[in-house]
């Protein structure tokens, strides 16, 4: 076990170092960035200098004049020591202000993601159990729906119903008007009934292809030779299913919990936009159309880190909910 650790955090450093030459690359050719923005801005002022003056200016004083192994060298070498600069949309450090804003999305992804395991593998082995029954068709039919419906039309008509029409929920934001006049019981129940929407949205739209799965999966392990099995040994229905099937049903699932990883950090990028929380999805959008490659280059390194991260907690997994399933 040891020697596979080792081996996969290598593996992993490999991957990573080269995903972050290709991150950088792509940030450096895209078409607009902040430093022409800027120089556009500052040479419309009257007196000012030209805009090429002003590009070769701001381009050099964030390291842009120089190519882009050297470049990505210079940013590689200041990562290592902690130090990712300052955003240049936001005027504070990387750092700084990814802690500002991380946790709102984890609150968001942590609850989205629980409810999302409660409720889909639940209702895909009750499915599987009781195959084409009409609680089998009712629930392959939900999870369709949430499979086939965009996040963004979801989320549309939430605020349409229940904040325009019914008006039991704020349009947008994470606080009230008169949050601060609060209590801090009143505080926390008005942050939660703005996240109630955006909740809601995360666990349809993503819970169908987890509830499918589980069936999927469910049904094969539920006509396995070593079912009839237990069943022909007498072996009550629920102990067939909740001990030898459903540990069998779990290799597959954590394959996707792990790749699930990232979502509860990483935020919900059209989700948090929509409603207008101040999350990571919401601040790296804004940093991209910007073209602030300090906190785009800090906040898809870090993906990419946690995806690393999933993969790697999932193939340990493995071998926690199957004995049969050993590292050499």
């Amino acid at each position: 076990m040891r020697k596979f650790v080792i081996k996969r955090l290598a593996i992993s450093v490999v991957i990573l170092f080269f995903v972050a030459v290709i991150i950088y690359t792509i940030m450096r050719c895209m078409p607009s960035s902040f430093v022409e923005n800027m120089a556009r801005e500052k040479a419309s002022l009257p007196g000012g200098k030209s805009y090429n003056e002003w590009l070769a200016q701001l381009n050099k004083s964030y390291g842009l004049d120089k190519g882009i192994i050297a470049g990505f060298l210079q940013w590689l070498g200041q990562a290592l020591k902690g130090n990712f600069g300052d955003s240049w949309e936001f005027n504070i450090p990387v750092t700084e202000k990814f802690m500002e804003v991380i946790w709102d999305s984890f609150v968001l992804g942590a609850i989205s993601f629980i409810l999302e395991i409660a409720i889909a593998i639940p209702l895909g082995i009750a499915a599987a159990r009781k195959q084409y029954s009409k609680s089998d068709y009712a629930i392959s039919v939900f999870a369709l729906i949430g499979i086939s419906l965009p996040s963004f039309f979801f989320a549309s008509v939430l605020k349409y119903v229940f904040a325009i029409k019914l008006e039991w929920f704020e349009l947008f934001g994470m606080i009230g008007r008169h949050y601060e006049q609060l209590s801090t019981f009143g505080k926390f129940l008005d942050r939660a009934s703005h996240l109630v929407l955006p909740i809601i949205t995360l666990v349809i739209v993503n819970i169908g292809s987890l509830m499918r799965y589980t069936r999927t999966n469910m049904l094969e392990v539920l006509n396995s030779d070593y079912i009839r099995t237990a069943r022909a040994k007498g072996l009550s229905e629920k102990r067939v299913i909740n001990y030898h099937a459903f540990r069998n049903t779990l290799i597959p699932i954590v394959t996707i919990i792990g790749g699930s990883l990232p979502a509860l950090f990483s935020g919900a990028m059209i989700t948090e936009t929509l409603f207008q929380i101040e999350g990571i999805g919401y601040t790296s959008y804004q940093a991209m159309t910007t073209g602030d490659i300090p906190f785009s280059m800090f906040y898809l390194i870090f993906m990419a880190m946690l995806i690393l991260l999933g993969n790697f907690i999932a193939d340990i997994l493995y071998a926690v909910v199957d004995p049969r399933v050993r590292v050499n």
